[in-house]
Formats: structure tokens, C-alpha cells, sequence
């Protein structure tokens, strides 16, 4: 199942960006800097990470690259990240394929490599103009996230819950709320002509008991 879906993003993939490149009807990359990569509720790498994106549009199909690099020089785990996906718009629902790859701090796999990650298919939706809905499952490790998403006033809050598979994933093998998220941006004024955005996000992971709190700017 797994080398099938990557044969599929691979090929789809490998359509869009080379065969449908006189269609392309946008582009646009940038980055974000962030003081430390939290992603649903669990902590990547330590320390700031930059975490640039290049991406691909084609009427209702968009493909992009998204990574995540820690800056930590010091650090002995390996905390980057490298992905691409793949993504549908079909109006009110968006379904997407991610593959997730982890390199060393050279570029280089310990195992695997570029095109031989952890795939995810998942699906959103926005229901009743306010909560936007996200289902994601890693068909490898059999992991499944539901996550809902709402502004309360100015904040943004996010509910995520995990279950995982045979293997300790999401919930240390079992499954729970993993993600309690409150979210808030601003622009920074610099010049007449450029505000720089920043972002903050207070994170509570209630099955492990762990608190985080993330600043981070775009350009």
C-alpha cells in the first residue's frame, strides 16, 4: 500500500511540475522562522528552526515542498524535515498527499531517502463557515489525526486527537487529545511599503502532559 501511494504522489507529481508546466497558473515560495517546530502537539528538533516552502498552482491542483531545518549547530538529534505533497481542491473538500522524509543535517538519509517517507492522505473541509476540519492517516504506521479548528474572538484554537497504530505515534501507542493549541499573528510595521508578520502560539499536548510556547515571523 505505502509503495503504491508513493508511486502515485511520485507520478502525479512528476505530471504537474514537468508535463503541465506551460499551465501553471501560480507560484510563490517564502519561509518562516519559528523558536521552535511543534507540530500536533509534539516537539521536532530543538531550538529555532527555518522552515522555507515553494509551491505550484494549476487550477484546482497545487503542489508544493515544504521543510523544517533546525538552526541548533549543538543539537544531537536530528530534527529536520523534508516533505512534498500534493494537493485537490473539489470545492468543499481538499484532499492532499504528503510525503514526509526526515534527512540529516548534511541532506543525507540514514535510512530511505527523499522519495521513501511516511505518507499521509488526509482531507479538509470548512463546516459551517467557522471550524475548519482536517483528517489525516499515515497508511504506514496506521496513525489517524482528527483535528477541528475556530477562531474564539481573536485567538484561533485548535483541538487535535491521535490514535495510533501498532507503534507509539501520536498517544504513546494508544490514542487521546494530543493537541490544545491558542494562536494569534500580527504585522509588525517596518517601512511605509512592508509589515513583517509574526505569529504565537501557546501548545498544551494533555496525553503527554507537555506545554509549549512558539514565536515565529514569515518574510
Amino acid at each position: 500500500m505505502k509503495n503504491l501511494l508513493q508511486k502515485m504522489i511520485l507520478a502525479s507529481a512528476a505530471f504537474f511540475f514537468m508535463f503541465n508546466i506551460q499551465t501553471v497558473k501560480s507560484q510563490d515560495f517564502g519561509a518562516d522562522v519559528v523558536s521552535s517546530y511543534v507540530w500536533r502537539g509534539t516537539q521536532f528538533g530543538t531550538g529555532p528552526h527555518i522552515q522555507p516552502w515553494m509551491e505550484l498552482g494549476s487550477g484546482a491542483i497545487t503542489g508544493g515542498i515544504w521543510g523544517s531545518f533546525q538552526t541548533n549547530s549543538l543539537a544531537t538529534d536530528s530534527g529536520n524535515e523534508l516533505d512534498m505533497w500534493i494537493s485537490a481542491d473539489l470545492g468543499p473538500l481538499a484532499l492532499t498527499v504528503t510525503n514526509y522524509s526526515f534527512p540529516e543535517s548534511n541532506g543525507t538519509y540514514s535510512s530511505g531517502g527523499v522519495f521513501d517517507g511516511d505518507l499521509e492522505v488526509s482531507g479538509s473541509a470548512s463546516l459551517f463557515d467557522t471550524v475548519d476540519l482536517t483528517v489525516g492517516y499515515f497508511t504506514d504506521l496506521e496513525a489517524l489525526y482528527i483535528e477541528a479548528g475556530f477562531p474564539l474572538g481573536p485567538v484561533g484554537v485548535a483541538v487535535g486527537y491521535g490514535s495510533d497504530g501498532d507503534g507509539a505515534f501520536y498517544a504513546g501507542g494508544d490514542s487521546g487529545l494530543v493537541n490544545l493549541s491558542f494562536s494569534g499573528s500580527k504585522d509588525i510595521k517596518i517601512t511605509e511599503d512592508y509589515s513583517l508578520p509574526v505569529f504565537g502560539s501557546f501548545i498544551y499536548n494533555p496525553d503527554a502532559e507537555s506545554a509549549f510556547l512558539v514565536f515565529g515571523f514569515s518574510f
